[in-house]
């Protein structure tokens, strides 16, 4: 048999790895959604909900997609969000898309269940990448605090910390038989020391992602953390903090009004609570409720195409971040998979912009997108 035609676009990206990874622990990890996939379905129709309105005659031979996040310079709207099971994909782990963004010239964002370390991933990019690192306000402030240490100590220049997860929820795929696989992938891997701390005990040795899904790991994240707790997290560290999950205007605002830098709009790929709105169509409600404070506005959740990247930035979002498009591409072809993933999306979205009349960022506003009930009102 012959192999398989590079991948054109990330839908392709898709097939080719579901054809590899279908029927193993990986694929099922990856895949998990919740409930009756509502959210996570939504996600991607809430684009197709929105409709171009190009201007005419206004777009020119030369487009720059260069911006800056939280002050620093990124070479386009698009970062890797946090996801886990590197490890299982290859041996390098985190690190093949952490060289990805390095040579795309965008933010990789590490997250705190992985394998990857943060030592090991700020040694195998150029000093000048761009990383944050994900966290979780961890029951055992220790482990939180730890974790930041490591961050400021090794360059990160932000720490993102969910906020949707006081819970672990229901998946539609048997979570037993995921967590049994995970468990495996930890006696073959080298785990990662994150969590120092399990049931207020210091713990000897590491601590894998199948542990995470276990009773203590599963403690230490799953917890109900609250405002207080993010203040504590605020004194602790010079690092601008990122709120990740946010899809209410009152959230935003009491975002804004803690003090932190930016949110990311985000219904953690599906992962978490049902039913709550596509982070597209929950976007223009945030984006609003900050107007007038300088706190930035990012989004991921659905992104597929140059053309879902332009909507969102039209809605208000400064950047987007993509997550399981960035392990498609790494099942494909490694760290050339996630590089190729970014430099489609960035082609994709030079090509819609100057089909929408823009060729600057700054020039991507409402006025070019409207929603389908402005054209098709209901009967």
């Amino acid at each position: 048999m012959g192999t398989s035609p590079a991948p054109q676009n990330l839908a392709e990206f898709e097939n080719q790895a579901e054809k590899k990874l279908k029927g193993t622990i990986v694929w099922d990890y990856i895949s998990l959604t919740t409930d009756d996939r509502l959210t996570y379905d939504d996600s991607f129709a809430a684009f197709k909900r929105y409709r171009f309105q190009p201007r005419i005659l206004s777009a020119r031979p030369q487009c720059s997609l260069n911006t800056t996040i939280l002050g620093q310079p990124i070479s386009m709207p698009i970062g890797i969000a946090p996801t886990a099971a590197w490890k299982q994909l290859n041996q390098h782990g985190a690190t093949i898309p952490g060289r990805a963004a390095a040579r795309a010239g965008t933010v990789m964002v590490l997250s705190s269940v992985g394998h990857t370390t943060l030592d090991e991933l700020a040694a195998a990019v150029p000093k000048d990448t761009l990383l944050w690192m994900q966290i979780y306000l961890f029951r055992d402030k220790r482990n939180t605090l730890n974790i930041v240490r490591n961050a400021e100590r090794c360059g990160f220049r932000a720490l993102v910390v969910t906020v949707d997860s006081p819970v672990r929820v229901a998946r539609l795929k048997a979570e037993s038989q995921v967590h049994e696989g995970v468990l495996e992938f930890d006696k073959v891997e080298a785990p990662n020391p994150l969590m120092k701390y399990l049931d207020g005990k210091r713990r000897d040795g590491t601590l894998g992602l199948g542990d995470i899904w276990a009773g203590p790991g599963f403690r230490e994240t799953f917890c109900f953390a609250d405002w207080e707790d993010l203040r504590w997290l605020k004194s602790q560290t010079k690092l601008p903090i990122v709120l990740k999950g946010v899809l209410s205007a009152d959230s935003a605002r009491r975002a804004a009004g803690f003090g932190a830098s930016g949110i990311i709009v985000s219904a953690h790929g599906g992962r978490q609570l049902d039913g709550v709105p596509a982070p597209l169509d929950a976007l223009p409600d945030v984006v609003n409720a900050v107007k007038g404070t300088n706190i930035e506005v990012y989004m991921d959740g659905g992104v597929r195409t140059g053309n879902d990247v332009v909507k969102a930035l039209a809605l208000g979002a400064r950047a987007v971040f993509i997550g399981r498009p960035a392990i498609y591409g790494a099942a494909v072809d490694g760290e050339e998979g996630v590089y190729r993933v970014l430099k489609i999306l960035e082609k994709e979205l030079s090509i819609s912009m100057a089909l929408c009349g823009c060729s600057s960022l700054s020039e991507i506003d409402r006025s070019i997108v409207k929603h389908e009930t402005e054209f098709c009102p209901k009967l």
